[in-house]
């Protein structure tokens, strides 16, 4: 049962086991509202086959390394049959350049490869093609990568060799949530926010194979949840194609494209059991709108099978993923920090829509926080009552590091958080009204191995958390100075975490045209949680954000 926690800090040993003792125990009368969510704020820095750079030195592993491509005279026929669009310029123009390329290589090649011989034949033309023109043309350009026995070379994943000593840290916790829930427990791995799902399968449902864990990849794409729902298991290629803007998966991923078809025929009843009898549900990083089309039809109503991803027992979700579990998502989308911070309340959350898993209710999540610099962007949601198809007046907003995970487990004795993996979480709410020239908020930052119990919809760092800090260490204090460019490079995290360490009472700060003020008051705490980085715990410091 504690295989989970063999990197943990000990002093989180007892309390954590004891809290999944009483959360997760088997005969618990009321299991069903037992749950831990497993949040992270970044895909996890994975070593594969294709993505050594993740993996240790002189690190080899057999698999596939990269996507495959050739142009032929096959290929060139039926990019011309099945021109997407009626954009005829545009099609004229590529199969001209396909022509070129065909005299050019014979031979396969990887797509970066593929991309500067275009560039080198017709850069603008190139850069002029539309989204969907340039899935659909390197889709159709891409050919299956095969081993000598003629089958699919998949991406292996081998998480022994991870240079992120964090991803391992977040595995054994995953691996030991589901193991406490059941002796045997079974994990569905769902890719439903790559824009190819079929891709991202491989890793998917490799990420816990060395934890002895049954993952099944579940072939939960935007075109499977409309086919299944319409009867119309036989238009799924053509879905995939309206709906995902994806071309040709039958032929390079024949097997998971079978694995669908399979689910599809299965009907709507199979797949709720399907997801019932599994033990924990992962989703995947990339965009949150793609995941929203597989638990909400196009008039925002919830699939037959969405209410079973939401109770699984355990909840794991990779940046979007996570982002995903809060109820109201949408308005944190291709926004930066200095965006949100320059538009009015009203276009703020123009965007916004209701539509989120809903696992997490206690506010919204922000990924790749401190990394992004995305504070500002995550403190414009907050206390919005005109958000779009719901009455949820957000008032707690929740940032996650990469490859850090924010751990929330439920039981019917109440619910507490905790933070495990690289850096930390931040904690922002609104403080009083919005003013005409400056907004206030009180931030707190969350390292890992930090505590935070929740009560009546408020959230402090636990006392045990509190009474096992490490001592604090002398620093100079900070300068006095305007600290400038404070929304890039993570400086805001740098910044508030020298305030921590060097008990800071104030310090000031400049991006552009706006000035934000950091504050202690008499509700702020400084406690250093853990000897790393970013190691120490903020409570309810005071930030100021006034235009000049």
């Amino acid at each position: 049962m504690c295989a989970f926690l063999r990197n943990q800090k000990p002093k989180l040993l007892s309390m954590v086991v004891s809290l999944f003792s009483a959360a997760f125990s088997i005969n618990s009368v009321a299991q069903e509202q037992s749950q831990t969510l497993i949040l992270v704020g970044s895909e996890l820095t994975t070593c594969t086959s294709a993505k050594l750079n993740n993996c240790q030195k002189e690190t080899a592993i057999d698999g596939k390394s990269h996507n495959l491509y050739a142009v032929s005279n096959a290929q060139i026929k039926n990019i011309t049959q099945h021109w997407p669009n009626n954009n005829v310029e545009a099609k004229t123009a590529v199969l001209k350049t396909l022509k070129t390329l065909l005299g050019k290589s014979s031979n396969s090649v990887s797509k970066t490869d593929l991309l500067w011989l275009w560039r080198d034949i017709n850069n603008q033309q190139l850069e002029s093609l539309t989204q969907q023109e340039y899935n659909f043309v390197f889709d159709m350009l891409e050919v299956p990568l095969l081993n000598k026995n003629d089958e699919r070379l998949k991406e292996q994943v081998n998480t022994d060799f991870n240079i992120e000593v964090a991803t391992n840290n977040i595995l054994q916790f995953v691996s030991g949530s589901l193991k406490v829930n059941n002796a045997k427990p079974t994990m569905l791995a769902i890719t439903a926010s790559s824009r190819d799902p079929y891709e991202s399968a491989d890793v998917a449902q490799s990420l816990l194979a060395q934890s002895n864990i049954s993952t099944q990849w579940l072939a939960l794409t935007p075109a499977l949840a409309k086919a299944i729902t319409s009867n119309s298991c036989d238009e799924l290629p053509a879905l995939r194609n309206t709906l995902m803007n994806v071309y040709n998966r039958e032929v390079i991923y024949p097997e998971y494209t079978k694995v669908e078809y399979a689910l599809c025929k299965s009907g709507t009843n199979a797949l709720v059991s399907l997801i019932k009898n599994s033990t924990g549900v992962m989703f995947n990083s990339g965009n949150a709108a793609l995941t929203h089309k597989v638990l909400f039809d196009q008039n925002n109503n919830p699939y037959p099978w969405t209410q079973a991803l939401q109770t699984r027992p355990v909840i794991v979700g990779e940046g979007a993923g996570a982002a995903i579990q809060s109820k109201v998502t949408g308005m944190l989308t291709n926004t930066t920090s200095l965006e949100a911070l320059r538009k009015s309340e009203t276009n703020a959350n123009a965007n916004a829509n209701a539509g989120g898993l809903a696992s997490f209710n206690f506010g919204v999540i922000d990924t790749q926080f401190s990394e992004q610099n995305r504070t500002f962007r995550l403190a414009a949601t907050l206390n919005k009552n005109e958000v779009k198809n719901t009455k949820t007046e957000i008032q707690h907003g929740f940032g996650i590091d990469e490859n850090t995970a924010l751990v929330v487990i439920k039981s019917p004795e109440g619910s507490l958080m905790t933070v495990i993996g690289k850096s930390g979480v931040v904690h922002l709410t609104e403080q009083g009204k919005p003013l005409a020239d400056s907004n206030n908020y009180r931030y707190s930052y969350w390292p890992a191995s930090s505590v935070i119990d929740i009560t009546n919809n408020t959230f402090t760092l636990s006392e045990r958390t509190i009474e096992q800090a490490l001592p604090a260490i002398k620093i100079p204090p900070l300068p006095v100075q305007r600290f400038s460019s404070i929304l890039t490079n993570s400086k805001l995290r740098s910044l508030t975490q020298a305030m921590c360490l060097s008990q800071e009472q104030s310090a000031v700060a400049q991006q552009d045209e706006f000035i934000i003020s950091l504050t202690a008051t008499s509700d702020t705490q400084y406690h250093r949680v853990n000897a790393k980085e970013f190691g120490c715990a903020l409570s309810n410091l005071e930030l100021v954000i006034k235009s000049i």
